[in-house]
């Protein structure tokens, strides 16, 4: 990977100069220089691994621009991070999105534009494909976050237009099946020449063509409360029943949709961007900090442990007993304020269950960053590639932390076997769709602690903490027990809070399935106000399209629901 960094780095520096931003960032017309390569002389290979670095970018975040990738704006609201606040309408700030919305539509969109011709031209069939898939991922992931989105009239500055409209999301959902599907035709044609360097598959369309038909699934589970555009419960039925049928998704790790980051850490960075944001520097980004909901899901939710919490968080202190007023207000606290149940982890995640020194914060809490850098948990060795937690209780802020754990060859998750297999499990129980929840439910657990202990065994193997066969059949007996005991609603709560703990670093579609389903429906209310607002049904316009784009207005406030997110006001919180 390190190699195929560096490679391409100079030459998609020239590439990046045929596109030249106007004043709207929405759309861009691609201006060849003629002191630089233009479009027909540029390698096709070249321009799928700047889109495929583009993906990655979106989905984690890039070095040095506060790492927010979708997946830490979707992972915020659902508690899976703190975020601050201390309502939802001070979560974000219109400006927190103008770079992701930058990289899609002056960078990956373009990208994929001027790839096409070239790729057509010389019959390069899995390259189009390939960039069918990502373009298709990425305006399913904008509708998700923002609604109705430029696109139709997008990336159309070359014939003109300055002011691209908004489609409905409705529309933009359709024009992604339809790339999904013409990815799949393209995917079986015969062509001469496959990619060169797909950091993803290797060039391997099979493993393509699994990945499409696992984002129909995720596209029509999605959209199965929509009333409009031709989606809702019977077409989602239909369509997810096919895609069952015909046995080509996602269902083992071996075909899992994820990007590989590297280690190196001189530019260009290429490092997972959660690493850098932990491990860098003086110590862990005030804009990383573990929410103590989530902590508290893998710490305390059952009998025992969940097999991957020393995977997913590293504790660099053992006790508390050093924390005061001035690293954690909330220890001074008589009583927890009345909104909040006993049993919630209101000021630190209780030991219970014998893992102690789980350090984070509550939801919507906003306030200063205190000295609390050796306190604080961090992320693990999974999946960003942090360090292992084997009891050491070391103090890994600061520059030496640039070489803990795997050095930052994490992995951005876009789509794996355990998703599919949750996804599965939700379409049986609330659709009726074929194949049991429970065994789906089975499945995507079993999936994500294998894929988890395999991505982190070489930092496990030797302490003494890798989890047991028995520990493990033990855990996923706890989950399916109480499966069993429940409601359907309590079954949906389960699939959920099992979902995202195997989305861990990927909070895109824990946001969508929270708006989705309600579940799970108690999660720990924000921190400062016992009233936090509307919850964030949608996100911002960022700042820089809603100025220079006169066909976009700024919402009042991030809580219009998406086209598919049709439950009614107040349904989360």
């Amino acid at each position: 990977m390190k190699k195929i960094f560096k490679s391409f780095g100079l030459v998609l520096t020239n590439i990046s100069i045929l596109f030249l931003v106007g004043c709207e960032t929405t759309e861009l017309g691609v201006v060849p220089s003629p002191n630089e390569l233009n479009p027909s002389q540029a390698s096709v290979d070249f321009f799928l691994n700047q889109i495929q670095q583009q993906v990655a970018e979106i989905h984690s975040g890039e070095e040095d621009r506060n790492e927010n990738g979708l997946s830490q704006f979707g992972m915020q609201p659902v508690r899976m991070l703190n975020g601050g606040g201390p309502t939802y309408r001070e979560l974000n700030d219109p400006t927190d999105f103008d770079r992701v919305w930058d990289n899609v539509y002056a960078r990956a969109l373009i990208d994929i534009r001027t790839m096409n011709p070239v790729a057509e031209e010389a019959g390069q069939y899995t390259h189009i494909a390939i960039g069918q898939v990502l373009e298709a991922y990425i305006i399913m992931s904008m509708v998700d976050f923002f609604g109705d989105i430029p696109y139709s009239e997008a990336v159309r500055g070359g014939e003109g237009i300055l002011n691209p409209i908004l489609d409905s999301g409705a529309s933009v959902y359709t024009a992604a099946d339809e790339l999904l599907l013409n990815a799949i035709e393209n995917l079986n044609k015969e062509e001469i020449v496959l990619p060169t360097n797909d950091l993803f598959y290797g060039g391997d369309e099979s493993k393509w063509i699994k990945v499409a038909n696992t984002m129909r699934l995720k596209l029509y589970l999605q959209s199965r409360l929509a009333n409009d555009g031709g989606f809702g419960a019977s077409k989602s039925t239909s369509v997810i029943n096919s895609l069952i049928a015909g046995n080509q998704l996602i269902l083992d790790s071996s075909e899992d949709f994820q990007f590989q980051w590297a280690t190196s850490n001189a530019a260009p960075d290429s490092r997972h961007p959660y690493f850098t944001a932990n491990f860098d520097g003086a110590g862990p980004s005030s804009d990383f900090y573990q929410c103590n909901y989530y902590m508290n899901l893998l710490a305390n939710q059952y009998g025992g442990v969940d097999p991957r919490i020393r995977y997913y968080f590293y504790r660099q202190v053992s006790d508390f007993s050093g924390a005061d007023v001035v690293t954690k207000e909330c220890v001074t606290e008589i009583s927890t304020p009345s909104w909040w149940a006993p049993e919630e982890p209101y000021c630190l995640v209780p030991n219970i269950n014998g893992f102690d020194g789980l350090w984070g914060r509550n939801h919507l809490d906003n306030d200063g960053i205190p000295p609390d850098q050796a306190f604080r948990t961090v992320f693990g060795v999974y999946p960003v590639g942090g360090p292992f937690d084997d009891d050491s209780f070391r103090n890994v802020a600061g520059s030496a932390a640039v070489n803990e754990g795997l050095a930052g060859a994490g992995i951005s998750p876009l789509m794996l076997s355990s998703y599919t297999n949750f996804m599965l499990s939700e379409a049986a129980l609330t659709l009726g769709t074929t194949g049991n929840p429970r065994t789906y439910l089975e499945n995507g657990i079993r999936e994500s602690i294998n894929k988890v202990m395999a991505f982190g065994s070489t930092l496990a193997s030797g302490t003494g903490f890798v989890p047991t066969a028995t520990q493990i059949d033990d855990h996923i007996s706890d989950v399916l027990n109480a499966f069993d005991a429940g409601s359907d609603t309590d079954k949906l709560r389960i699939i959920v809070e099992q979902y995202f703990i195997a989305l861990w670093g990927n909070g895109i579609e824990a946001y969508n399935t929270y708006r989705r389903t309600g579940q799970p429906d108690n999660l720990t209310p924000g921190f400062f106000l016992e009233d936090s607002g509307t919850f964030l049904r949608s996100n911002w316009y960022p700042q820089t399209a809603a100025d220079s784009n006169t066909n976009i207005t700024q919402k009042q406030a991030p809580s219009t629901p998406v086209f598919w997110d049709t439950n009614p006001e107040g349904f989360v919180d």
